[in-house]
Parts: C-alpha cells; sequence; structure tokens
C-alpha cells in the first residue's frame, strides 16, 4: 500500500480518535414550530483526516467491488464518469422503451433517510469476506462501525 493513510489502514483499526465528532444543532428555516426534536438538523463536524481515510476507504471498496464485478450494470454510483445524471438518462431511456409497443410504464423512487445508520457490522463483515474483499479492508470497516 502506497497511499500516505496506509499505515492508519495497516493495523485494521480505526482509531478512536478519529470517531470523535463536534455536532452544531441548526434549525431549518421556515418551519412554523420548533416543538420537535426532528425540526431540527445536526450538522456533524469530524476530524479532517477521519474525512479524508473514510474518502479512500469508500474510493477503494468501490474499486474492488468494480473489480469484482458485484455491481449491477445499471448502478450509476461508485463508477467512474457516471453519475445521476447518467442514471435519469438510462431510467428515460428505458423507459421510451417499453413506451414504443403501448406498453404503460411507472417508475418508483425510494428515498432512504438513514437507512444505513445501523448497519449490522459483523453481517457487513461477513459479506465482505465472502465477496473476497482484502481482510485489511474488512477488518477496518468492522472497527469503523463499532
Amino acid at each position: 500500500m502506497t497511499d500516505p493513510l496506509g499505515p492508519l489502514l495497516k493495523f485494521e483499526y480505526h482509531l478512536i480518535w478519529l470517531k470523535k465528532a463536534n455536532g452544531i444543532v441548526s434549525d431549518n428555516s421556515g418551519k412554523p414550530s420548533y416543538d420537535s426534536p426532528v425540526l431540527f438538523t445536526v450538522i456533524v463536524l469530524l476530524q479532517t483526516v477521519s474525512k479524508i481515510l473514510e474518502s479512500v476507504i469508500a474510493w477503494s471498496l468501490s474499486l474492488v467491488a468494480r473489480t469484482l464485478k458485484l455491481l449491477h450494470d445499471n448502478q450509476c454510483v461508485s463508477r467512474p464518469s457516471l453519475s445521476s445524471f447518467d442514471a435519469a438518462l438510462s431510467l428515460m431511456d428505458s423507459v421510451r422503451t417499453l413506451q414504443r409497443p403501448g406498453l404503460r410504464v411507472t417508475t418508483l423512487f425510494l428515498f432512504i433517510k438513514g437507512g444505513f445508520q445501523f448497519v449490522n457490522a459483523c453481517i457487513l463483515c461477513s459479506s465482505l469476506e465472502k465477496a473476497r474483499f482484502p481482510l485489511y479492508m474488512t477488518c477496518w470497516m468492522g472497527s469503523f462501525l463499532s
């Protein structure tokens, strides 16, 4: 591993001091009432090194997933040179293709807010191992999520 953050990854452990963050509570302007905590947004400020390390790991996971061909062909996220614009173009092409012979087309969009806040670290690490992800990444991910 030649990247400068390699020493932080080779121990397969996400340092506790990198997990500490400061939070700033901000009100969502324009709300008629602030009686519920849901109406506030917490902006989390992490250590800069932690953010960089998380980006490196995300990029590395994406690279390994592409190398092992774990991503569906229509997956646009985590692929170089593809964006949400490409996803929209792909969707429009699929819809038009199905409409040509007179078929009716319905599209469902789901917005899953905070869907990954409760990821089970053991199940994720087991899945990464089965997918032949490098051990240092799998162990680091388990430490990161603990």
